[in-house]
């Protein structure tokens, strides 16, 4: 299109729409009153994918409160300011961040999920797993694992609940139940693996989705235990060899790296980033090795909770550190005042700002 022909006079409409595809979504959505198209760009798929594609990628990071059910959005750029997901009219906790929607489990009502858009403020309730009443030795009742895959290109997503059977008053045995709710069918999958492998806190807050697989890291952190969406088969991909044969006296955590797999271990005052750069070969790279000399006195008790190619961010009991890949700079950007009953990084969840919708 001529800039003749643009209703903007000098610039043309397409550049005009990429340069809103670059805004950040604050600003892309304080444009939508400058006229009818920039109003209803943020609904047309062509947009959405445009501003997934080319639209600021810089991790957001949530912070949950459990005791207080409130949440806080770190962001790099803006600072701390206060979340929200009241437009789901329940009292949830998030389980599982993926490509800007978020999977959250309703507080007062066992069993039920939500899959949202906080950015467009757009929701799902998820059908119930299972008719009957829920049991204790039902996965669905506090499953140990939640995962949530939304593919871009598809818009499809799936949520997956794992867990162990556990009869009361007994003991989990190896039956290892996983359901997998489709967004297109409506309708969950069952299966049953034996399994023995057992996870911490942080191994079920800590999950990925690449390659069409969810990721999750194991107590044993001797390998990364994979669904694969397409088969509902459990795989292991090993650990880097030198991960494996430092891990004792270390401490690794799973993180997602722009699409990809990748693992933090923290031995002493080192930080070692990994990626997973093949599937089928396990082929791991060493991305960064940091020095943790500047933050010493944290070294022992802080925990890497998300991460971009230029930035991590770092939780302790009551501060949120980022450091800069490139520039080798750390700073703290936000502190919790008073009494923290859960320590920051108890429930921190990467988020990137995207307009995906939930609904097809």
């Amino acid at each position: 299109m001529s800039s003749s022909e643009s209703p903007y006079g000098v610039l043309p409409t397409d550049l005009v729409i990429q340069i809103l595809a670059r805004l950040p979504v604050y600003s892309l959505f304080r444009c939508r009153s400058v006229c009818k198209l920039w109003n209803r760009l943020p609904c047309e798929k062509h947009f959405v994918d445009l501003y997934f594609r080319i639209g600021p990628k810089g991790p957001i990071l949530l912070l949950e409160f459990p005791e207080s059910s409130a949440f806080l959005s770190v962001d790099r750029f803006r600072g701390v300011s206060a979340f929200s997901l009241g437009f789901v009219n329940d009292k949830v906790k998030i389980r599982a961040s993926c490509n800007g929607l978020l999977c959250c489990s309703s507080v007062r009502n066992r069993g039920v999920y939500y899959v949202c858009n906080p950015v467009t403020r757009e929701f799902r309730v998820l059908p119930r797993a299972r008719e009957r009443p829920l049991t204790r030795c039902q996965p669905e009742y506090e499953a140990t694992l939640v995962g949530l895959a939304f593919d871009p290109v598809s818009w499809k997503f799936n949520v997956v609940l794992a867990g162990f059977h556990r009869f009361f008053g007994h003991r989990p045995h190896g039956e290892f139940v996983c359901q997998v709710f489709d967004s297109e069918t409506n309708s969950w999958s069952r299966s049953v693996s034996l399994m023995h492998d057992e996870f911490t806190h942080m191994n079920r807050c800590q999950v990925v989705f690449s390659c069409g697989l969810l990721h999750w890291l194991t107590h044993s952190c001797s390998y990364v235990l994979a669904f694969d969406l397409k088969s509902g088969v459990w795989g292991k991909i090993l650990l880097p060899d030198e991960v494996l044969m430092t891990r004792s006296g270390s401490r690794v955590y799973l993180l997602e790296l722009e699409g990809s797999v990748s693992v933090v271990q923290i031995t002493g005052v080192w930080m070692s980033i990994w990626v997973l750069r093949n599937h089928d070969t396990e082929q791991w790279t060493l991305v960064d090795r940091v020095h943790l000399r500047c933050i010493s006195a944290f070294a022992a008790s802080i925990f890497p909770v998300s991460q971009s190619r230029d930035v991590i961010f770092m939780a302790t009991q009551k501060k949120i550190l980022i450091y800069n890949l490139k520039g080798k700079v750390w700073k703290e950007v936000y502190g919790a005042n008073g009494t923290v009953t859960y320590p920051l990084w108890f429930s921190a969840y990467g988020f990137r700002s995207t307009l995906f919708p939930c609904h097809l």
